[in-house]
């Protein structure tokens, strides 16, 4: 009885977040798109982000006038079985004819498939493990790039260009950071480099001195694939004595979840490298403009707006074409259509937006990173050659 309760207010929570007042409904056909995304626990920064980028977006192709979007949020806390129950939710509500999300790939793989009962286009801005687009789901897009780009990419570079050969391999054990971390040991391998270690770590856990002081002496780079636990990882190491160079893939790409918490250390030692998914703002046109309008409602961009910007302005785009010449909504089936052969140019890649067979971007990009005091400064870019094959 317990548990059944417990579904039973599940669901009325989901039902309040995706049905609003009939105040605030405006007037004539709303269509809505839905936005699921961790907004609390260790991914929430990145959920909280792309919720507001999107919202920035609905909110900007309102007031072009036509037809009305609403945005229908839900916390998928970056549960499997939560982002379960909110996709069977989006799928039910027949005025949701999109999905930007989710944010984390264990969430995005299993939503997935429940949107594809429903025909239900998906957009992620930055599920990166390679299942995501692998089984070739017809509804699955994803704006961000593949860890087996980026983590082969990152090793590539480590092995090449900062003459690493000895690599401790560490991941959190998720979809994302496992996959990564998977990922950039065959191909640091493969380049002749050396796997000294690949321990775990547990998500939620902050003491590591323990399993560093475990460590061998003769490691040149520590490379990280997960999220929140980085910077504490990095932090012990740097008290320990450990000053080894430390390289993590996106899940790192974060000011509040990265190097803020990290106390300092990212500068210490041999510092670090931290791969992001876009390049810095003001690069490509746009993207500067898009910044100062999300900082006035936000504050600073931290990392994956512009992508989640974009990705939510292509469903747009892909639902006003399926619209056109129409006096009523599209049906799911003709924004799918729209949307699998659009091509438009975002602000958060210097190529247009395309999608290859499998829903991936040709236009996604890789860049390396230090830190800069309390910003990430990019020193290299990863292009489709510097990736071993």
């Amino acid at each position: 009885m317990r548990r059944i309760r417990a579904l039973a207010i599940m669901a009325a929570g989901l039902c309040l977040v995706l049905a609003p007042s009939a105040e605030a409904q405006p007037k004539g056909p709303t269509i809505r798109i839905g936005i699921g995304a961790p907004l609390t626990g260790g991914a929430a920064s990145f959920g909280v982000e792309m919720k507001q980028a999107v919202e920035l977006a609905i909110e900007e192709q309102n007031t072009i006038g036509g037809r009305q979007f609403e945005a229908a949020v839900v916390d998928d806390e970056g549960s499997d079985a939560r982002g379960q129950t909110i996709a069977r939710a989006f799928c039910d509500d027949r005025t949701i004819l999109g999905v930007v999300g989710h944010v984390n790939s264990n969430v995005s793989i299993t939503a997935s498939i429940i949107y594809q009962t429903c025909g239900l286009p998906m957009i992620t801005p930055m599920s990166s493990n390679p299942v995501v687009t692998d089984r070739g789901l017809p509804n699955v897009f994803r704006l961000t790039n593949r860890d087996d780009h980026k983590g082969p990419g990152l090793a590539a570079y480590l092995y090449q260009k900062r003459g690493k050969r000895k690599a401790v391999v560490m991941d959190d054990q998720t979809v994302y950071g496992k996959g990564l971390a998977d990922v950039f040991a065959r191909a640091f391998s493969a380049l002749g480099g050396t796997v000294v270690t690949r321990p775990a770590v547990k998500v939620g856990d902050r003491e590591f001195h323990a399993l560093l002081g475990t460590l061998p002496k003769d490691f040149d780079v520590l490379f990280y694939g997960g999220i929140a636990e980085a910077a504490y990882v990095l932090k012990q190491m740097r008290e320990l004595g450990l000053n080894q160079l430390f390289a993590c893939g996106d899940g790192c790409w974060s000011v509040k979840g990265f190097i803020q918490p990290a106390e300092g250390a990212t500068t210490k030692g041999e510092g670090v490298l931290v791969l992001s998914a876009a390049p810095a703002v003001g690069r490509v046109p746009g993207s500067q403009a898009f910044a100062e309008q999300y900082a006035k409602r936000f504050g600073p961009i931290a990392n994956y707006a512009a992508n989640s910007y974009d990705a939510a302005r292509v469903l747009l785009l892909a639902i006003e074409q399926a619209a056109h010449g129409k006096t009523g909504p599209p049906t799911r089936a003709e924004v799918l259509a729209a949307l699998r052969t659009l091509r438009f140019q975002g602000i958060a890649y210097a190529r247009p937006v395309e999608w290859d067979l499998k829903g991936d971007n040709k236009g996604a990009v890789i860049f390396v990173n230090v830190v800069d005091g309390e910003r990430f400064r990019e020193v290299a870019e990863i292009t489709q050659d510097d990736i071993p094959r």
